[in-house]
């Protein structure tokens, strides 16, 4: 049997529960922390006309990638630089360093979980919504721009409140997390930010309850979110992802139908999808995160989302 290579950043217990389940199932597998990348690991291409090899070196151990049958990827940012490398010196070899990972992409016939291109593509919150509305699922009233008119023109044109959102995750700014927030009148007044830093702004959508549905190639595992329980949670919740209630629950044919339809759109194999479920029982679909953790998901509900995940990562290395 082939080996399962695990890319993942230092600290990612999703990636600690693949590991034991795949020991448990006695799966050949390696976890490479790509974090400490390249002072404490090394990677290795050798190419002539008679053939073409590459090489992983981590924790002292050796991992040749003809012997890989799938990959679960989830870091490739490499920060294994010294201290006092820096300005640009350090730029240089974080580019180095970053080209000669994002090469394993191209020298290897394994599988990935998700294909990194194609992980990158689904990143796009404007590709999302565009994919969403070609398969049919309902999406907010959405603009995404840097021009401050067009987006003071949605707000007010807009029959609801209006929420912003950021491109990338949830992260700080100044002491500050920034999550998806209502749009207000002294927030209006800075407006002309965005020319900098473009930015989602939205109708806001009443809610019942959202959900968390974890897809792992034709497996569907769907949590309810019970996130207007707490004032704290209902706009976003993940203010306080560990104090809301999560619950099991079965998604109508229709919607997963749509889910794989979007999946293939694509190329992905696992994805993590935000929903609004509204009072009136519309499924709203809000945004996907290709590499989204699961763990306070399958820790909360019981659904077996590691071992669908691990039946994906085996199949190929039966082969």
């Amino acid at each position: 049997m082939k080996t399962v290579l695990l890319i993942t950043a230092r600290f990612d217990p999703t990636a600690d529960l693949l590991l034991i389940e795949l020991r448990r199932r006695d799966v050949p597998c390696v976890r490479w922390n790509t974090y400490e990348f390249p002072l404490g690991s090394a990677l290795t291409y050798r190419a002539a006309n008679d053939g073409f090899t590459a090489e992983i070196v981590s924790d002292g151990r050796m991992v040749d990638l003809d012997t890989v049958g799938s990959v679960w990827w989830q870091w490739d940012q490499p920060g294994g630089f010294p201290a006092d490398l820096v300005g640009a010196e350090r730029r240089f070899a974080e580019i180095e360093t970053q080209l000669a990972l994002t090469a394993l992409v191209t020298v290897g016939n394994f599988v990935w979980i998700n294909p990194p291109t194609r992980e990158r593509l689904a990143l796009s919150k404007p590709a999302q919504l565009f994919v969403a509305r070609q398969v049919g699922l309902e999406i907010p009233r959405t603009i995404i721009s840097n021009d401050p008119a067009e987006a003071r023109r949605f707000i007010e044109q807009s029959r609801t409140q209006t929420v912003y959102k950021s491109f990338s995750q949830p992260r700080n700014m100044d002491g500050n997390v920034l999550y998806t927030g209502i749009v207000t009148d002294e927030k209006l007044e800075n407006l002309d930010r965005i020319r900098l830093t473009p930015g989602i702004f939205q109708e806001r959508i009443e809610k019942s309850h959202e959900l968390r549905i974890t897809v792992v190639g034709p497996h569907v595992f769907s949590a309810k979110i019970d996130s207007q329980a707490h004032a704290e949670t209902k706009l976003d919740w993940r203010r306080a992802q560990h104090d809301v209630g999560y619950e099991a629950v079965d998604l109508p044919h229709e919607i997963e139908g749509k889910i794989h339809a979007f999946m293939r759109a694509f190329g992905l194999i696992y994805g993590a999808f935000d929903f609004i479920v509204t009072p009136e029982g519309r499924y709203v679909f809000l945004e996907v995160n290709p590499g989204g953790a699961y763990m306070w998901v399958e820790c909360a509900t019981g659904l077996g989302i590691t071992a669908a995940l691990a039946d994906t990562l085996i199949d190929p290395c039966r082969a």
